[in-house]
């Protein structure tokens, strides 16, 4: 089923695709996982289309991350002159994290995956949550959840990884934001467990 999909969306889309299906699987699920959030909680249906193009997209700049010259955007907690660091090795773990947020009633649901180096999922959570402000708001939540869950399964390291370049500013100390202040300073106090965290 999946690796038939996998191989009629190649041919379609040659340039988009990866070739590794290790490293596709689990940006697929994450975003079927989006899609589910967004169904859900914003009542707007993403083709499946949409869903395989996201995961091929996300799978792709995640490879493209792996490589010494790659560009991608790590949070580092603290210190700006971390940013400067090279890219976390092959072995430390990533969470990733993303949120879905319903204006009209100002609740967002909450999503967060832990994979190891080899691509297979260590953790996940996803859970729901009243009074939330903003998209930002949401997205911050759920990425203290993330860096909770990684730190209660006592890892040395961890990559974090969000697509909201607000909020991975903020936590870069780069830009205060106010509705999230407390929230990043959640973040800031929990990354202090880790002997690395980018």
């Amino acid at each position: 089923g999946l690796q038939r999909c996998l191989g009629r969306f190649r041919t379609k889309h040659p340039s988009t695709a990866p070739r590794n299906n290790r490293t596709i699987l689990p940006w697929i699920c994450w975003s079927l996982g989006t899609a589910r959030n967004t169904l859900i909680f914003e009542n707007r249906q993403i083709t499946q289309e949409e869903v395989a193009t996201k995961g091929m997209r996300l799978a792709r700049e995640w490879c493209l991350a792996q490589k010494p010259k790659g560009q991608g955007e790590n949070l580092s907690p603290g210190n700006r002159k971390q940013k400067a660091r090279p890219i976390a090795d092959t072995q430390t773990p990533i969470c990733r994290s993303d949120a879905a947020w319903d204006k009209a009633s100002n609740k967002a649901g909450l999503a967060w995956i832990i994979s190891g180096a080899d691509n297979n999922i260590k953790k996940q959570g996803s859970t729901h949550q009243e009074h939330v402000s903003s998209p930002l708001v949401a997205e911050a939540l759920a990425l203290r959840l993330g860096i909770i869950a990684a730190a209660n399964l006592d890892l040395p390291k961890i990559r974090m990884l969000s697509d909201n370049q607000t909020l991975i500013r903020a936590i870069n100390n780069d830009i205060q934001i106010k509705e999230i202040f407390g929230i990043v300073k959640d973040i800031h106090q929990i990354s202090t467990v880790f002997v690395d965290i980018s």
